[in-house]
């Protein structure tokens, strides 16, 4: 299961962010940390929700949990 996550959701998100480092439009100093980091943010979202018994599919959420994700916690 860790390499069919690896194939399918963390090398993109690496090949991404390594792209967006490229351009200027991300910040990062190590591309897999970075990935884990992000992937580990969405994990205990979806998890948590799920463990609440609210709908984790549900679209308004998954837009919430990107857009909080990718912002941070710091006001800009």
């Amino acid at each position: 299961m860790l390499q069919t996550n690896d194939t399918w959701i963390a090398a993109p998100l690496r090949e991404l962010l390594a792209a967006g480092r490229e351009t200027g439009a991300f910040a990062i100093d190590n591309i897999a940390d970075a990935a884990n980091a992000l992937l580990g943010a969405v994990l205990l979202g979806v998890l948590s929700r799920s463990m609440s018994g609210a709908d984790a599919t549900d679209p308004a959420f998954q837009q919430q949990l990107t857009e909080q994700v990718v912002r941070g916690v710091l006001a800009r």
